[in-house]
């Protein structure tokens, strides 16, 4: 097999104008409102992380909270729309940590393929890359954005690269959706944080 090669996917959704993004943040660090909006996903479980599995990851910050250790069952479709039949169960172990702006994750998938990503809550235009979307009306100027670093052969690359961003775009969609349904319905009245980011002119 060809030697792993880094690859780095900037993935991010906006958040609605009157959705606050201190419920996003409690969200992320809940770690089961983001494993649960995987689709693919049936259940999990906690489990405890041997020292020699984290090592000396750069990924995981000092500065951030205590380790917490998954296991993620997944059932991936190997013939689409055919049913569970057609499908296999993973089994994917990961590692989360809280930090200020979010929740780092690593995740040893199959095929030798090993995701660590950065889950944020960032102000919008904060952090390059990626696919920006035009700025709607009802959007806020703050956006759930991925950066995820994932290393993988070669030979998958092509899959990684174009089945990543898009499966989760869908994933932090989710986030929201569920974010904002738990948040009670849409307000008529401009929320505060925005006032505060957009003082009224004298």
């Amino acid at each position: 097999m060809s030697p792993s090669h880094p690859l780095t996917v900037i993935t991010r959704v906006p958040l609605p104008a009157y959705l606050a993004p201190e419920a996003v943040l409690g969200a992320l660090h809940a770690h089961e409102p983001l494993i649960g909006a995987n689709p693919y996903s049936t259940r999990h479980e906690r489990r405890p992380i041997p020292a020699a599995e984290v090592g000396e990851d750069p990924h995981f910050d000092r500065a951030g909270d205590q380790l917490q250790g998954y296991l993620v069952y997944d059932r991936v479709p190997i013939i689409p729309g055919a049913g569970s039949w057609a499908s296999m169960l993973v089994l994917i172990p990961c590692i989360f940590q809280n930090f200020e702006r979010g929740v780092r994750c690593r995740a040893e998938a199959q095929g030798g393929v090993t995701v660590r990503s950065s889950y944020e809550v960032r102000r919008r235009g904060e952090v390059e890359g990626g696919t920006v979307a035009p700025n709607d009306s009802g959007e806020g100027d703050c956006e759930l954005i991925e950066i995820a670093n994932i290393e993988c052969s070669s030979l998958v690359k092509p899959f990684v690269r174009s089945r990543f961003s898009s499966a989760h775009q869908e994933i932090l969609q989710r986030v929201v959706d569920k974010v904002a349904q738990a948040s009670g319905p849409k307000p008529s009245v401009t929320p505060p944080w925005e006032d505060a980011l957009h003082p009224a002119r004298p």
